[in-house]
Parts: C-alpha cells; structure tokens; sequence
C-alpha cells in the first residue's frame, strides 16, 4: 500500500471544521468521530470541486448544472431526449430541468420539437451551435480533469473510485 495514504495531510480549509468536531469528541466521547470526519470532508470537498469547475465555466456563460445538461444530450442516441428523462438522468425537479432547458433554448444550443404522436410531448434535440459550442470546450474540460488528478496515481483513483461507489449503492444509488 501507497504510504502516503497514511501521511497526515493538514487542509487549511477545513482545520476549523476538524477543530469543532474534536472539541465535541471530549464531550461526546462515543460519538463516530471518523464517520462525521468524513461525511464533513466530503461535503466540504464537493463545494470546491464545484467552485474549480464553475471558475472555468463561467468564462463561457455556463455552470455545472448547464454543463451536464449539455453532456447529457450530446451523448444520446440522436443527440435528443425527452425533458422528463433530462430531469432524471441530472437528478433534477422538473421545476429546475424546465429553467436549463429554457436556458440552453436561449442560448441557441437546444431545440425543442414537438412529438409528432402526442402533442403534449416534447423532445430536445442538440442544435449544431450546441455540437460546436461542445466541441469547442471539450479539450479545456479535459485537460481541467486531468490537471485536478495528475498528482493521484493511477491506484488511488482505482481506490477512490471503488469507494464513492461502494458509499453511493449504500445509500441506495
């Protein structure tokens, strides 16, 4: 095993939060310290994670949440999909897929076409703005991935990746 799994790294970001929760461990001697250490650090990790992918985005009038819902047409078959299967592949409301869609409408990237079957349906559908606009930072987004992870080795990402999905089908996903 990698030795430096067991070095202790200081954040400086999140000393605070450790800070208050081993106070509590002198109080509350048999809380699950370890437990809410990481759940915290978890929490704590996914705002920056968010914020180092929001920083890029935002130079190009998109965030996460506009991002995703692009990646999510684009790798459909037909580049198109139903606004209810949206909503549920990015675990969205119908409320917040219905302001995306309106967003990715506005800017040109995503038509909606009206079923041909059922007049109460409606299909999304990739416009070539969308693909191009697409294509045109998909090379910045991958090398944003592969900066954020150059410093794991290939066996941590194994392990992390084992691990946040072994925590995600625990808590039923």
């Amino acid at each position: 095993m990698d030795k430096t799994l067991n070095a202790p790294i200081i954040n400086e970001s999140f000393s605070r939060s450790e800070q208050a929760l081993d106070r509590i461990a002198r109080q509350l001697p048999h809380m699950p310290r370890q437990e809410i250490i990481l759940t915290r650090l978890y929490y704590h990790v996914l705002g920056y994670l968010s914020d180092y992918f929001n920083a890029e985005l935002k130079q190009h009038g998109l965030n996460e949440t506009i991002w995703m819902a692009l990646m999510v047409l684009y790798t459909r078959d037909n580049e198109t999909i139903f606004p209810s299967d949206l909503s549920e592949a990015l675990s969205f409301s119908r409320t917040n897929a219905t302001r995306v869609v309106d967003d990715l409408v506005e800017q040109g990237w995503v038509e909606r076409i009206p079923c041909p079957v059922d007049r109460r349906k409606t299909r999304l559908a990739l416009t070539e703005a969308g693909r191009e606009f697409i294509n045109g930072i998909l090379p910045e987004r991958h090398r944003q991935l592969r900066t954020l992870w150059d410093e794991f080795s290939t066996d941590e990402k194994d392990s992390m990746e084992h691990l946040l999905r072994k925590l995600l089908a625990r808590l039923g996903g």
